[in-house]
This record gives C-alpha cells, structure tokens and sequence, in this order.
C-alpha cells in the first residue's frame, strides 16, 4: 500500500486532535481554549520530573496501580496536544519535545512494554493507556525515530485481547487501537480489522450489550448506558468512519447507517437543553468533571462530528438540533472545555441562518430493552429509571457511584427551568436514602452494597400513545429486604401521576428474625434549592418555608416555587394524605462517592416530601400528581378540579383517566382476566400482565399495548367496552377479533421484547 496513504490518514487523525491550522485563533472561545490547554500542559511539565528514576509524577508513582499507566499517558497526551497545537504558547517548544521524549522512554522502559505482566484494571493495559500513547505518537510522529514508534505500537497490541472477545463500546475502543497501530506502523491489515470489527457494532441486539431498536444501549450485560459507554462509543465510531472514509480500509458496511438512526432514538431524547440525563449514565454520574451538562456537551460534540459525514437531509437534522441545544443552554456553555475542531463546527452552524433551531422535543418514548421511560412536555422534561430481573439496579465498581443504592428503584428526574439542577453538585450532597419516586426499605446501606441486583421480577415497562403520553409501572422487590410494591407512572400533557399499591415489607417472626421494624418510606421529591436556601413552599396554602421539618395531615396540594422562570413545581394529593417534609443543608464531598474526587466540603440546600408508610407495612399505598411549571394558584385550581381521576390503584391493577384528554393509562399486574372500571361500568380488561394505553375522540379510538414482563410467549387478550365501525390501522401482531358490540384484540407478544403494538378504529 503507497505509503501517502497512511501518511494521510496520519495527518487526519492529528487534525482531528488539534484542529488544524485552518482555525481562527483570534476567536474567543478557541483562544480560551488554547490559553487553557497550555496552562494544563505547563503545568503537568513543571511537575514532572524531567529525569526521572522511580516515577514522571509524584502522584502517579504506583508501579502496581494500572490506573497509574494510564494517568502518566494522559498527561504526556496533554503535554503533546499544547506542543502540536500551533497558535498555543507551547508550539514546537524544544524543550518540551525533549521532555515529552524522555517521559516516553521512561514510560517504554519501566512501565508499559510488550513483556510487562498485567496487573491492576485490564481496561488501563488494554484500552486506556493504548489509545493514549498511540495518540501521542501520531502528535509527535516526526519527532520520534522509527524503532520508538515500533516499540510503542508493539506495547499497544501486546496486552489487547483478540476484538472479538470485545462488545459494545469495547469493541469499538479495541478497534480504535487497532486502527492507530495501523496507522502508524503503516499496517493496513490492522486497519483492515478494525474496520471489520465494527460490523458487529452497527448490528442491533436482541440481549446482551449493544445497541437495541427502542434506542435502548446495554453495557456490561445489564445496565442502561446510553449516556456512558454509548456516548463513548458513538464518538470513536464516528472517529473511525471519518478516518477510513475515502482510503482502501472506507467502511462499506451498509449497517454503518444504523449509526445515524442511533442519534434520533438513543441520544436525542435524553438531552435537555445541553443536559444528558443521568439515568442513562450508570456509575459516570459520581464524577464532577463530567456532571450532566458537561457529558451533554461531549455527546453534542459526537453529533457534530457525525453531521460533516451524514448524508445531506440527516445532517441538516443533526444540526437543527445542535443549535438548538446550544442556544437553550444557559446554565453552562458549549465551548467550555470544548476541542478546537468542534467549536470550529459548531460556529459554522450557530453563524449559518439556513440552520434553524430545531425547537423543543415533545415525546413520551419507552426504552423498554432497558428499564427508562422519559416524557417531554412543553417546558419541562421527565424521567424514570427502573429495574427488573433483566436490568440491574445500579454499578458502583472500582469505587465508583458508590451510593447509587436506589437510582434504578424507581427513580424520577425532572428537567426544568433549574437547568442547574443535577450539575450543582448535586450527586455528593444530596441524601441517597431519599431519591425522587422511590419506596425505600430505610435500612443503613454499606458503600456499594446491593450494585448489580437483579430482582426476580420481570414485570417492568413502558407503554405510549400517539407519541405524546405514556404509562410506565415496575413489580419493585427490594435488595436484601422483603420490602415489595406495585410503582406506576401515568404521564400525560402538564401533569405526572404516580401511584403505589400492595406495599409490604412484613418480617417473618421465627428463625433469623431479628424483630427490626423498620420504616419504609416513598419520596416524593428532594429538590436541591439555589444557594441561598431559597424555593418558598406552601403546603394547603400555609408557607412551610421556615418549619425544617414538619408532618401535615390531610396534605391536598403542595407548591414549590424555582429559583428561575419555569422551575415551579405543583404537587396534588388526591383525596388528601399525610405528607412529611424535611429543609437541611446537606453537606457533602465527591470523594465520598469516587475514589479521586475531591475532598472539599460542599453545601447545598434541600426540600424533601415524603410519605411514610410505618415499619414493617402491609397492603399500603400511595398516590400523588406532579404538576411542572404550575404557580401556586394554578395548584390550587387544579387540586378544586382535577383533570385526572384514579380509576383503581391496588395490587391487581393500577388505572388513571386524563379528563380533558381522553386518555386513560392502565396497568394489569396479574394473569387472571381482570375489568377496569370508568364510570361505574366495565371498561377495558385484559387477560394477562399488560400494559395498555386508549384514546377516545369524536373520531374514534387508538389502542396501544405492550407486555412488560417480555417473558410472555403467546397472546394478551385486550376487551374494551366501546365499539367501532371498522379498524384504520393495526400494527402486525395485533388480531382483531371483533369490533361490536365490545372491541376484542388479541395481541401477539411473544419475542416482542416489549414493543407497543398499536391500533386505531374509527
């Protein structure tokens, strides 16, 4: 193969990291960037020891902590980036190549060659530190003889395992390696592989990691990860497509297509206004440096990249949305901690009128192939994060997240006005034993205690409408407790309603029972507040905003004001409740949920509501409706005349009409043919577990169905009370059996991993 070829993908994969000389250097936020780039550079050369015998640095002299490896390359990688990138103070800066060579040597000779033995994090040998010095020796390729960039490509391949034994976005990480070695041994077998490799990335997947057709990504077999390993893989594969494209190694595969359909359904839903929701970020979200503005920043960068490969009407999707996420995102800019080549994309999109913002995105979208539903509305965003037997609560390993007890339990999130919500340090200082729309066993949990669990319950899912409203309901069975309950969601235009039945955590008396009775508690919300503790609480009316702590008998609505415009926050308690409600200052460390985080205290100020159900409860319940962007006033009409009505909430079944709408949300909890009732009549039954979702308007009626616990091999037999002249669309497994006098479908579920099947009559 000529050797311009590698020369070529060489000099891409470098501007790529630097952007080029094709940059406006003047530009304040590419200056910025640069100033700050150098700054860290400089900072890790005069740290380092420039002859060196035990360790580069001080801090990093482990020679049996892997991540160790790792970090050193890391900063060389930095140290290489400053001396490559050529508006920066450090450019070609001899002195700097000189110790850049030297830490490099040391690195070969004492810490990182092909007959080293692993120890420590495989992930460091095989995947971080590769990627970063095969980086370093594209950057300083024509300052290294050619022995040293075979012996560091040699180390690189030596500890990677075969990729096919790779998934996910280790396969891609692998690949990437690969490809680099490629590039700078001049291999093109290795580049050939790479490409190869990523085939069984582009392939959807019906279990394990990979990318699913509902837009749901699974990393490490059962967790969601969409907003972790997803991002991460999105970013190097469309690193890869732009490498390859137009050399002999171009991928061809026409999967790779599916890349572009990964952005509409698995990332687009889960960014609000510049945020990546932390639900779908697993043990990522005890970092600061990557709260969720900043990781929706890094995913917005992937999009860019993408929009400069799509094909044209794709790409001019991809950028309608980026300028919008740009625009709206007040709480933190773009350009911060942003890499020269995407502020370079990104300012050609924001300064082209042609690119119209694409808006807000008005959705409710199950991702049942991993246990999250969000809801979009006009103003505000929502979400739920749920578990089963087929994902796990949460991953805290390596000492990652290691409070992350309940985030899988039911946990809601809401996106607002507060745009700073979850990236105010949220994660250390709030209590994890009260999440946002959990029921909790208050148990006292050991850091790490529980991750990975799995229940026995399968019967967890989403089900949507038109598009727009949802229902979603989990059979919650506790780690290490006997604590149970049937959780539901039903979420429709401007209000959220959550329902919980059968809750039970009833201790055997008899061997082994230590007779601890134990409260079981269900958070309805733990806001964090501004800085100055701020956020005025009315509860029936009465300002709360000064009672600490307080429980309020017969609680009918309940309205917390934002600290911005659209952050208020109506809370309606049909038929009234007992409501307990707590204001703290809480203090906590990052370092308390992640092993290198920082030490520092941080404060920030809490509202949390609750109920409590008692110690050791049998049969309890609970019901409230979430109202976003509502005034007090507006609560307090609402909660006189409520647009929702609870049709049934027990351990059988859990329904709620929307009034105004017409929509009505059902969960069937069991498998004996059960009615719903709706005006003193039967309505709709169905003949096993299901989740169902109707529509009535003068022009007909919409159907939507989907079995939650993906186990069932046959047939959900749906009966509604109303009859039809004929059917307009029905999704395939959807039979009809008769439309009068009652509407009878059969719905064929079997394998169907939790898909809504839908049907309209007229």
């Amino acid at each position: 193969m000529p050797k311009y070829e590698f020369d070529r993908l060489r000099k891409a994969w470098r501007e790529q990291l630097t952007g080029g000389t094709a940059y406006n250097g003047s530009d304040p936020d590419i200056s910025a960037q640069v100033a700050k780039l150098t700054a860290r550079a400089q900072a890790f050369w005069e740290a380092m020891d420039k002859s060196p015998g035990e360790y580069l640095w001080s801090d990093l002299a482990g020679a049996d902590a892997s991540a160790h490896i790792t970090g050193c390359y890391t900063r060389l990688r930095e140290m290489a980036l400053a001396y490559s990138t050529y508006t920066s103070a450090l450019y070609n800066n001899a002195r700097l190549q000189n110790s850049l060579l030297t830490g490099l040597d040391w690195m070969y000779q004492n810490r990182y060659n092909e007959n080293k033995a692993q120890y420590g994090n495989w992930w460091d040998w095989q995947i971080g530190a590769p990627l970063k010095l095969l980086d370093i020796a594209i950057l300083l390729y024509e300052s290294l003889p050619s022995p040293r960039i075979a012996d560091y490509a040699k180390a690189a391949g030596a500890f990677l395992a075969p990729i096919s034994t790779f998934t996910g976005a280790n396969r891609v990480w692998a690949a990437t390696v690969t490809a680099l070695r490629g590039v700078v041994n001049g291999n093109g077998d290795l580049l050939a592989s790479a490409r190869d490799a990523l085939s069984e990335v582009f392939r959807y997947v019906n279990s394990g990691d990979g990318f699913y057709r509902d837009g749901s990504f699974i990393q490490h077999d059962c967790l969601s990860y969409n907003g972790g390993y997803g991002v991460a893989l999105l970013g190097d594969v469309s690193a890869l497509i732009g490498l390859l494209g137009g050399s002999p190694w171009a991928v061809t595969d026409p999967l790779a297509a599916n890349v572009y359909r990964w952005v509409h359904d698995a990332f687009e839903p889960f960014i609000y206004k510049g945020a990546l929701m932390d639900m779908t970020r697993g043990r990522e979200i005890c970092r600061a440096a990557a709260q969720d503005h900043a990781k929706g920043s890094r995913l917005i960068q992937f999009i860019l990249r993408l929009s400069a490969l799509a094909p044209a009407a794709t790409a001019a999707l991809y950028k309608s949305m980026v300028k919008y996420w740009i625009q709206t995102d007040t709480y933190r800019s773009f350009y911060e901690d942003c890499p020269i080549p995407s502020i370079m994309l990104a300012k050609d999109i924001m300064n082209d009128p042609a690119v119209i913002p694409r808006g807000e995105l008005i959705a409710n979208k199950p991702f049942n192939n991993m246990d999250r539903v969000v809801h979009l509305r006009p103003g505000f965003g929502y979400a739920v994060s749920m578990s089963s037997s087929r994902i796990a609560n949460y991953e805290s390993i390596n000492g990652d997240n290691t409070r992350g007890w309940y985030t899988g339990d039911g946990m809601t999130y809401l996106y607002n006005g507060d745009l700073g919500h979850y990236s105010g340090d949220y994660w250390p200082t709030v209590n994890p034993y009260r999440l946002p729309g959990t029921t909790v066993d208050t148990m006292a949990r050991a850091d790490g205690s529980g991750q990975n669990y799995r229940s026995l319950s399968s019967w967890c899912g989403g089900v949507e409408i038109a598009g727009l409203y949802g229902t979603a309901a989990m059979s919650f069975q506790a780690w290490n407790s006997n604590l149970r309950a049937e959780k539901s969601w039903f979420m429709f235009d401007d209000e959220i309603v959550a329902l919980g039945a059968g809750i039970t955590n009833r201790e055997q008396e008899g061997e082994g029972w230590d007779g601890d009775a134990r409260r079981v508690e269900t958070i309805i919300e733990n806001r964090r507040l501004d800085d100055s503790g701020g956020g005025r609480l009315l509860v029936n009316g009465v300002d709360k905003t000064g009672s600490p702590e307080w429980a309020q008998d017969k609680t009918v609505w309940a309205h917390l004001s934002g600290s911005a415009s659209g952050a208020d926050i109506g809370y309606f308690f049909p038929g009234g409740a007992t409501v307990k409600g707590l204001r703290e200052a809480r203090t906590g460390k990052w370092s308390s949920i992640h092993p290198s985080g920082s030490k520092a205290d941080i404060t920030r100020s809490y509202q949390t509501l609750w109920f409590d159900h008692g110690a050791n409860p049998a049969g309890e319940s609970y019901s409230y409706v979430l109202l976003p962007g509502k005034t007090a006033c507006q609560v307090q009409d609402y909660a006189a005349n409520p647009d929702i009505e609870i049709l049934e909430n027990s351990a059988s079944a859990q329904a709620v009409l929307e009034k105004k709408l017409g929509v009505t949300g059902v969960v069937f909890l069991t498998d004996t043919l059960k009615w719903i009732q709706a005006g003193g009549v039967n309505f709709i039954s169905s003949s096993k577990k299901a989740l169902v979702m109707t529509r009535e308007s003068d022009a007909g009626m919409e159907v939507a169905v989907s079995d939650p616990t993906q186990s069932n091999p046959d047939v959900i037999s749906i009966e509604i009370n109303r009859s039809a002249s004929r059917v307009c669309t029905a999704d395939h497994g959807v039979a009809v059996i008769q439309l009068s006098p009652s509407i009878k479908l059969d719905i064929h579920v079997g394998e169907a991993k939790g898909k809504v099947f839908k049907a309209i009559f007229a």
